[in-house]
């Protein structure tokens, strides 16, 4: 018994020594589960944007104005540069009216142009008749007068149909007249009463003729 109680107050004593209680077995203490994954848990952000404040809007605001004033500037500008072509078009489209009335008004003055020497030379010729009574220098000049004269029409494109000794055709020929003739055959043109004259590809006179029946 001495024996044991010793013992007890020397653990008694190493207790009381230290100050420390070691924990008995299976007694510790059990923490709420609530509480851990409340201390645990981080705190959670919201997703919502803040609002733009007062200053945001007012910058906004400006821009869309800025933005509006430049979009309004470009139009005018586009618009201006419309009536402008608008314009040009008419201006092109008046020109272009007046060359045609004037093209179609003096089409003939270089056929003019052109008959004017063979008008000079009829002139002198008439000259030439008062003062010289030759009767074939007369003939001769006017002759050259005449060739001059159907050289112009040739080139402004005016040409002789041929017709004397030729088939008769309705389109170029005007028949005035059947003969009889051993030296054509029948539908031939005998002789032309009146020259025909063609431009360029129309016939503007058929030849009047006689023809062979």
């Amino acid at each position: 018994m001495d024996t044991e109680n010793q013992e007890l107050r020397q653990m008694r004593g190493q207790t009381s020594s230290s100050g420390e209680m070691n924990p008995v077995p299976g007694n510790e203490e059990q923490q709420d589960p609530h509480s851990l994954h409340m201390e645990e848990a981080e705190p959670e952000h919201s997703d919502v944007d803040e609002a733009p404040s007062t200053q945001e809007w007012v910058q906004q605001a400006a821009e869309y104005k800025r933005l509006a004033d430049q979009w309004q500037k470009q139009a005018e500008e586009n618009r201006q540069q419309y009536l402008r072509a608008l314009a040009d078009l008419e201006n092109f489209r008046r020109r272009a009216r007046k060359e045609k009335e004037d093209a179609v008004k003096y089409a003939v003055v270089p056929l003019l142009e052109a008959l004017l020497p063979v008008l000079d030379n009829f002139e002198r010729a008439l000259e030439a008749a008062d003062q010289n009574h030759d009767a074939q220098a007369l003939q001769e000049g006017i002759e050259m007068v005449y060739r001059q004269f159907l050289n112009v029409l040739s080139q402004a494109g005016l040409t002789l149909i041929e017709a004397e000794g030729k088939p008769f055709d309705p389109h170029q020929h005007h028949a005035v007249m059947q003969v009889d003739s051993e030296e054509h055959e029948p539908g031939m043109v005998v002789e032309e009463l009146q020259a025909g004259y063609r431009y360029l590809d129309r016939v503007i006179r058929p030849s009047m003729v006689k023809i062979s029946s």
